[in-house]
């Protein structure tokens, strides 16, 4: 490793405790306990990391060991912090626009309340925070359910209450009008792609930005913003990582000396280095003067940007973007050091068949091969829970995993194939000799 500070950031110092929900609703959702067009959360239903409910409120629980609980989130916060992502809530019909209220005891400038929607094609939107103690939330497209989380920082604040209700869509747009082009942001063909170095999460045993314990084999990765970070134990955002052959800050043009290996890999921390540089997005939360795809941390490194500091105002010493779990670093990547690579956003673009890669363990990954069957080479390898899209299926060797016996592979990148009896979902796509 080049620099173990950029790896305190990631799961130590950056990382906020989340909480646990599929990628989808695959139950009915909760109940909507609507007053007034109001849909009240219920607290105990919040699934909670380092919380605890005590007089109808949810304070930080500080008799948590250091170290087990929520860990720090951000430089000159007060103490710990925890996390509550309350059920999934359905709505009456279609709307990008929410209010949301949030009440509590203590200062509520220690809250962070985030709300995110599920999108026309089932796949959520990336979450978006709501304003002090609450407020309009504009979603980037019209959304048919929603899903609020809080974020709750030292032990003097507790939450007390939250709601959010409907409001009219496009109502929090200027003029109240439709986007340009239609009701929905368009969403493109293919995921957005940028070239970001990479550095190895460690820091086995502890806690990442949605409450996962840290092990030595972990397949994940920290991207250095909430927006898109996955729930417990969910792939909802996936990135496809692959490698370039360059290796070291300055090893950008270098010339790959083996195939490419590729991983598929769900984001479970926030970091390296920021918290709040969502790059990848055109329209970023933050230092949005940057090119899109830039990270702060790879500016500040290169060019000087931000007077060389990151946005705590600390020297940045690589130029990372992405962390990447142990596991994901040596075994999916088989990386010898930190290094360049080409990162994939999946849930940027619409899933033509989306999958959910699912292994008995739980933990261990699915090998990747270069064609539909065990004679051809392994190139990487995709996480249990990653979210994948399915270009294709063709027959190939049969194999046995969670979902029985099949001789169908399915094809989820250009020359990565997984076998079909490992993915949850798929079974529609088409035929691979058709396209």
């Amino acid at each position: 490793m080049s620099d173990r500070r950029c790896e305190r950031t990631t799961a130590r110092t950056l990382a906020a405790l989340g909480a646990a929900a599929l990628l989808v609703p695959l139950a009915a959702p909760a109940p909507a306990f609507a007053q007034g067009g109001w849909l009240r959360q219920d607290l105990d239903s919040a699934d909670r990391v380092g919380l605890v409910l005590e007089s109808g409120a949810l304070r930080t629980d500080v008799g948590e060991a250091d170290g087990g609980g929520a860990s720090l989130r951000r430089e000159g916060q007060r103490g710990r912090t925890g996390l509550a992502t309350f059920p999934e809530q359905a709505l009456d019909g279609p709307t990008d626009s929410v209010d949301v209220r949030v009440r509590a005891d203590g200062d509520v400038e220690h809250l962070l309340a985030e709300v995110r929607g599920v999108r026309p094609d089932g796949m959520w939107t990336e979450w978006y925070p709501a304003p002090g103690s609450g407020g309009r939330v504009t979603l980037p497209e019209d959304v048919t359910q929603v899903q609020l989380r809080v974020e709750v920082e030292g032990g003097d604040t507790a939450l007390t209450g939250l709601r959010v209700r409907p409001l009219a869509s496009g109502a929090g747009r200027p003029g109240g009008g439709e986007r340009d082009g239609g009701a929905h942001g368009a969403r493109p063909a293919e995921p957005f792609s940028a070239r970001l170095f990479a550095t190895r999460i460690g820091l086995v045993g502890g806690t990442t930005a949605n409450g996962h314990t840290v092990r030595k084999d972990d397949h994940f990765v920290a991207l250095p913003s909430r927006r898109g970070l996955a729930t417990r134990g969910g792939g909802e955002y996936t990135v496809r990582v692959c490698t370039t052959g360059a290796l070291g800050p300055e090893g950008k043009n270098e010339t790959p000396e083996h195939e490419p290996r590729c991983a598929y890999l769900p984001v479970w921390d926030v970091g390296p280095w920021n918290t709040g540089d969502d790059h990848w997005n055109e329209d970023r939360e933050s230092w949005n003067d940057l090119e899109r795809g830039l990270p702060q941390a790879e500016a500040a490194y290169t060019d000087g940007y931000n007077g060389g500091l990151d946005g705590f105002g600390r020297k940045v010493r690589n130029p990372a973007g992405i962390d990447l779990a142990d596991g994901a670093f040596r075994e999916g990547l088989q990386l010898p050091t930190n290094a360049w690579v080409e990162v994939d956003y999946l849930w940027t673009a619409d899933y033509r068949q989306r999958a959910e890669i699912t292994t008995v363990t739980q933990s261990d990954p699915v090998v990747v091969r270069g064609g539909p069957g065990l004679e051809h080479d392994p190139v990487g390898l995709a996480a249990h829970k990653a979210n994948v899209d399915v270009a294709c299926q063709t027959v190939g060797d049969e194999a046995t995993g969670p979902f029985g016996t099949s001789s169908a592979w399915y094809r989820i990148g250009p020359g990565n194939y997984v076998p079909a009896a490992f993915a949850d979902g798929g079974a529609d796509a088409p035929d691979c000799a058709r396209r």
